[in-house]
């Protein structure tokens, strides 16, 4: 009955997805099971919140399908440290190196996710991050490790997705600059803030419960408003390339990809602005997507690389790769699973 009087919705946006449809009922679909599939389907997706209203508040359980919740903020395990993932990405980022980077001065960061910071104390399990990075120092060659794991707390994440906030990220460009030499600080640049609100994260949907969402915050600055952006999604494409930031995300399934329109093969971001010459290369998932604005200032161009979406092999074709400084930034969940690599 809940079912029939209920409001139907057609897209969660806090899921990126749409949901499933009420099935045409017709004499044969009722015979063959395929109606009574499709409803229960249609059912679990108009009444998810239902479901995790009981799982957290009548049968207690901790978590409901790797979701749990803290003072609402919402987590998604990641368990168990998948060893043969890490010595994978260690040889990976060796494999770039060796086939580009011999000339270059490279850097490499793990971002850690949010579990980092509440699981253990609450009595989740979580991977061990001091095992994962152990692996990474021991067998990543020819590269500077940058420790940014402690310039971050829970607060300087989103409260409903996986992402950190792009205004919290002071420290961590402060700890960059300092290792690779260059003067940017973030705090002190004259910056303009823009907000945007409701954004439902990636695991508002996946919580289904009523937790509040997060204003989204990015910062606008001249150099910032001036570069030029080139995605390679858009090659070809006159007058395609939004900028640093594409405020027609906002509205979209995804709100985070406001940041440099999100996970994109290739993209370089030209700051007019800056006429040292000095090049940035970033190879990077979804993360970079926020921090790579804040590092313009720097740099005269930055190329940013997603190896989840092109092969190292192959990226040799679209990048000259001479004397520029190299990052390789990657959270622990790509890490843990580099199996997602090209």
């Amino acid at each position: 009955m809940m079912n029939i009087l209920g409001p139907t919705k057609d897209i969660s946006f806090s899921e990126r997805r749409e949901l499933e449809k009420f099935p045409t009922l017709t004499v044969e679909k009722v015979l063959n099971g395929d109606f009574m599939d499709k409803f229960e389907k249609f059912a679990l997706d108009q009444f998810r919140s239902i479901k995790s209203f009981a799982q957290y508040n009548i049968f207690n359980k901790s978590d409901n399908n790797d979701i749990y919740v803290i003072d609402d903020n919402v987590y998604k395990l990641e368990y168990p440290l998948n060893v043969d993932s890490v010595y994978n990405m260690s040889d990976y980022f060796n494999k770039v190196y060796d086939m580009y980077l011999k000339d270059n001065n490279v850097f490499y960061s793990i971002i850690p996710d949010k579990n980092y910071f509440v699981a253990k104390e609450n009595g989740y399990l979580s991977i061990e991050y001091d095992k994962l990075e152990k692996i990474m120092l021991e067998n990543v060659k020819h590269m500077t490790y940058i420790n940014i794991m402690n310039c971050l707390d829970k607060n300087d994440y989103y409260k409903t997705d996986t992402h950190w906030k792009q205004e919290e990220l002071g420290e961590v460009v402060k700890t960059i600059s300092q290792k690779m030499n260059f003067r940017t600080d973030v705090n002190n640049t004259q910056y303009t803030l823009k907000t945007y609100d409701p954004f439902y994260g990636v695991y508002y949907g996946q919580a289904a419960l009523n937790v509040e969402p997060d204003v989204l915050t990015y910062k606008v600055s001249p150099s910032i408003s001036d570069a030029i952006v080139r995605n390679y999604e858009y090659s070809g494409d006159e007058g395609k390339e939004p900028g640093v930031y594409d405020t027609e995300k906002l509205s979209g399934m995804d709100s985070y990809d406001v940041f440099m329109s999100g996970s994109t093969p290739l993209t370089t971001i030209e700051n007019p602005n800056n006429k040292t010459g000095k090049e940035l290369i970033i190879f990077r998932d979804s993360f970079a997507s926020s921090l790579s604005p804040l590092l313009i200032e720097e740099y005269s161009k930055i190329t940013l690389i997603d190896l989840r979406y092109v092969s190292y092999r192959a990226i040799g074709d679209y990048v000259d790769f001479d004397t520029q400084d190299v990052l390789f930034i990657y959270s622990t969940l790509v890490i843990n699973n580099s199996n997602i690599l090209k």
